[in-house]
């Protein structure tokens, strides 16, 4: 698992072995870096097995230990009996947020890593995520990167059906205020494709307005789309 930084005046990249040690019961390398997001003081990573329902440790480090040719200590660390693929930060509000392997669960925690919620089941389908709920298939977008953006939580992912063909594009957008209120609704729009590409297929980011979408694994190249949020909003298909 590799943490990677560079800067638009950098010929080169600072790269970090982030590979935590073997958690017990894990039956695979903690191996899979997932979507990450700083308190502005720290940058909190998950890093899982590469299977559904695999262990995780989510890592956070001070933004001062990054530095060039020196392994990274982490400031403390927390394992997490589920696959945890995309991390959300709110320091304002003290919460951290977790998306499980297709949002099957979403994690809720203090900033000092102390467990405060699981939501599941009608929780998470009254929100529009996920794609199972007690056994029963149901629709929902399933979560592959979400940060907070002041104290909204904004999501990008994958709108799947079970049992049934989604016509492209299955990309979504949501918006959440107020995420953990039982009475949260989002607002969802639908990313339209680029030729056959998905944009919110992988990681995403939010700055100054503008949704930053990096669809595709890594490569001898790759892509970064800028979408102002607002565009997609008014013209992404809002509802």
């Amino acid at each position: 698992a590799l943490l990677l930084r560079t800067a638009p005046d950098k010929l080169n990249w600072d790269v970090w072995d982030i590979t935590p040690e073997a958690v017990p019961a894990a039956k695979r390398l903690l191996d899979h870096p997932g979507g990450m997001q700083s308190d502005w003081e720290r940058l909190w990573i998950p890093v899982a097995e590469s299977r559904r329902n695999g262990r995780s440790v989510i890592r956070v480090f001070p933004l001062t230990a990054l530095v060039a040719g020196r392994k990274p200590t982490p400031e403390f660390e927390f394992s997490v009996n589920d696959h945890i693929g995309a991390i959300a930060v709110a320091a304002r509000l003290r919460l951290v947020v977790g998306a499980s392997w297709d949002t099957e669960a979403v994690y809720v925690w203090d900033l000092e890593g102390r467990m405060k919620q699981k939501l599941t089941g009608a929780a998470l389908a009254s929100r529009g995520l996920g794609t199972v709920t007690d056994g029963k298939g149901r629709s929902g977008v399933t979560v592959q990167d979400w940060k907070f953006d002041d104290d909204r939580l904004c999501a990008s992912g994958l709108f799947r059906s079970p049992g049934s063909s989604v016509t492209p594009p299955a990309s979504r957008w949501q918006s959440f205020d107020r995420f953990l209120e039982p009475s949260c609704k989002p607002q969802v729009a639908t990313v339209p494709r680029l030729g056959t590409t998905e944009l919110a297929r992988e990681g995403m980011a939010i700055s100054a307005g503008v949704i930053h979408f990096l669809p595709n694994d890594l490569g001898a190249s790759n892509r970064i789309y800028r979408v102002p949020q607002f565009e997609l909003l008014m013209r992404g298909g809002v509802r």
